[in-house]
C-alpha cells in the first residue's frame, strides 16, 4: 500500500504545472470571468456603445462630407488649439487611429472596455479612458514642444500628425485593471511590449502608449489612497471626534 501510494504522489507531483503558468491561468480567470458571464447574460453596455461609435466614426470616411464631419468634431494633433482638444476629446478617443485598422480598433475597445465595465465599473472606466486619452495627447503636445534636441522631445513634424485613437484608453485601461485585480503577469507583458514598441519606433505614438501604461498605474495606486483619505475625513467629521455634528460643535 505504502509503495503505491508513493507512486500516486509521485505521479500527481510530476503532472504539476509550473508556478507561473498557475499563476497566469489564475490571473486570466480574474480578469475574463465577471466580464464573460455578463456578456452571455448582453451586459455590457459601455463596451458595446463605445464599439459602436468606433464603427460609426468609421464609416463616417465613405463620403467627404463624412471626412469633413469626422475632421470637425474629432481631428487632434500637437498643433491644434488647446480649447478644441477639450472639445473633441470623448470623439478623438473613438475616431479610427493613424496606423490601426478598424478592425482592431474595434476588438480592442469591445474586450478591454468590456473587462473593465465588469471590473470597476462604468463610471470608473470612463473616468481612466478620458483622463488618458487627454493627458497623453498634452504629453504629446509638451514632446513635440521640447523638440528633438532632448531625450524625451520629438521632431517638429510631430506637432502634424493625427493623434486619434483609443489605444492611449485601451492601454490606460489595461495597465489600471492590472494593479487593481492583482495580475502582475500581465501587466508585466503590456510594460515589456510598450517599452519594446517605443525602443523599435520612438514615435508620437510609441511614446504615448508608455505615459498611458504610467498614468494607468498612477491611477490605480491612488484609488486606495484616495479611501483611505475619504475615511479619515469621515472620522475627523464623525460626532465621536468631538469635532463636528450635524447642526453643532462638540467641544472635546
Amino acid at each position: 500500500m505504502s509503495n503505491v501510494g508513493g507512486l500516486r504522489t509521485g505521479h500527481g507531483a510530476g503532472r504539476r504545472r509550473p508556478a507561473w503558468i498557475t499563476g497566469t491561468v489564475a490571473e486570466a480567470h480574474r480578469l475574463t470571468s465577471e466580464p464573460l458571464a455578463r456578456l452571455r447574460r448582453g451586459r455590457l453596455p459601455l463596451a458595446f456603445g463605445s464599439a459602436a461609435a468606433v464603427l460609426v466614426l468609421w464609416s463616417l470616411h465613405f463620403s467627404a462630407l463624412g471626412t469633413y464631419v469626422l475632421r470637425l468634431i474629432s481631428d487632434v494633433s500637437a498643433s491644434t488649439p488647446f480649447y478644441l482638444v477639450i472639445v473633441r476629446l470623448p470623439a478623438s478617443m473613438y475616431a479610427p487611429a493613424p496606423n490601426l485598422p478598424v478592425w482592431g480598433s474595434l476588438l480592442q475597445v469591445f474586450a478591454v472596455f468590456g473587462i473593465a465595465e465588469a471590473c470597476v465599473g462604468r463610471r470608473r472606466t470612463l473616468t481612466v479612458a478620458l483622463t488618458a486619452t487627454f493627458l497623453c495627447t498634452l504629453s504629446g503636445r509638451i514632446m513635440c514642444y521640447l523638440g528633438p534636441g532632448t531625450v524625451v522631445g520629438l521632431p517638429w513634424i510631430s506637432r502634424y500628425v493625427s493623434d486619434t485613437g483609443p489605444s492611449a484608453a485601451v492601454v490606460a485601461l489595461v495597465a489600471y485593471v492590472c494593479c487593481v485585480r492583482r495580475a502582475p503577469r500581465a501587466l508585466t507583458v503590456l510594460l515589456t511590449s510598450m517599452v519594446t514598441e517605443v525602443t523599435l519606433l520612438p514615435n508620437l505614438a510609441g511614446r504615448e502608449h508608455v505615459v498611458a501604461i504610467a498614468l494607468g498605474i498612477i491611477a490605480a495606486l491612488s484609488v486606495p489612497a484616495a479611501r483611505r483619505l475619504r475615511r479619515a475625513s469621515r472620522g475627523a467629521l464623525s460626532p465621536d471626534s468631538g469635532i463636528v455634528t450635524d447642526d453643532h460643535a462638540v467641544l472635546p
